[in-house]
């Protein structure tokens, strides 16, 4: 039963290996490759039209049992760019063909849990994952991403030192963030902490709540201050159907870029899908960032995506448009989006 509950503990760190080729298991070691092949076509009149190709990745995990009871193990995964290196219409600008989205060695118990450092899926995102499981678009106001989402500890944490443990249902996650990351000319981190907890009821309902808090010195006297991300949510799993929703509250953080760098914001993600067949399935959902500042002009995150997604094998398919609402601090209102993709897992 022990084995069977770390399992799920670790199942995010291992998050993109359930179509994974297996290299070797021998019963001591084994090795995969995983990943996918994403491509997206976005058709958004006053700000992107055109292929989209920086969600593909490839990834290599490894395990080594040591014992009956505990196994150590490792993952790297690095995002690859489809769009030729010369287009990444998704944030209008160029961006390297491929960069490292994972990297960490790690150590799991039966018993005593898994320990694990690197770069590696961070504790916030326990809870804050509830919400970004849409195809193609979602997890904009929660605080999950956003700018330096990694070198601040709630995305893929860089230099994270983790450890989670589950038993009877509770799940429980801690992480620090360790040394200094530059951010901009004159930010850096200089240390993060992060702790979560959730409970899985027998029933399919889940909830939890985390925390992460990042110090940023600044070179500009006076201009220290930490980046603070909070945030709740609950889930519901049975049979064709899943539920969720979070909501954040975030202090110095750039969630997004309608809001921008707001001192104060609050974020609320609904998401809700019912499996059709085993083929189709329809789902739909909010987001919605309120920048909470006294900001004289403001701006806000609000938009409602719909999809239709087709599995088969490997292949996905989907189809999403987006009811826009969004706007900037100047005014500037978002049109509504379509975005179309093809995925083929490996």
């Amino acid at each position: 039963m022990q084995k069977k509950i770390l399992a799920a503990v670790v199942a995010s760190m291992m998050a993109g290996q359930a179509m994974a080729v297996t290299i070797v298991d021998d019963g001591t070691n084994k090795a995969t490759i995983g990943g996918y092949l994403d491509l997206r076509y976005i058709d958004q009149d006053n700000a992107v039209k055109g292929h989209a190709g920086d969600s593909s990745r490839i990834n290599f995990a490894f395990e080594h049992k040591l014992t009956e009871a505990t196994t150590v193990f490792s993952k790297a995964e690095w995002g690859f760019d489809t769009t030729n290196g010369d287009t990444y219409v998704e944030a209008g600008k160029d961006k390297d063909f491929m960069w490292q989205r994972l990297a960490y060695i790690g150590a799991k118990n039966d018993q005593l849990g898994a320990i694990s450092y690197g770069q590696q899926w961070s504790t916030y995102g326990m809870i804050a994952g509830y919400t970004d499981v849409f195809a193609t678009t979602g997890g904009e106001a929660s605080g999950y991403y956003g700018a330096e989402g990694d070198a601040l500890g709630t995305a893929r944490a860089e230099d994270a030192l983790q450890y989670n443990h589950s038993f009877m249902g509770l799940n429980v996650s801690a992480q620090y963030q360790v040394g200094e990351k530059k951010l901009n000319a004159t930010d850096t981190r200089d240390g993060s902490y992060a702790v979560a907890a959730s409970y899985d009821l027998p029933m399919g309902l889940s909830f939890g709540a985390a925390y992460n808090e990042a110090k940023v010195d600044s070179s500009v006297a006076g201009d220290d201050f930490k980046a603070k991300s909070a945030i709740v949510g609950a889930k519901f799993e049975a049979d064709k159907i899943y539920a969720a929703v979070t909501f954040a509250k975030l202090k110095n953080r750039e969630a997004d870029d309608y809001v921008g760098a707001a001192d104060k914001s609050e974020g609320l993600e609904m998401y809700a899908s019912f499996q059709v067949n085993e083929m189709f399935k329809v789902g739909g959902g909010y987001n919605q960032l309120k920048d909470k500042s006294n900001a004289a002009q403001k701006g806000e995150l609000k938009y409602i995506p719909v999809e239709v997604v087709y599995t088969q094998g490997p292949i996905q398919l989907s189809g999403t448009y987006q009811f826009e609402d969004s706007k900037m601090a100047d005014g500037t209102k978002a049109e509504d989006k379509v975005i179309l993709q093809a995925r083929y897992y490996f």
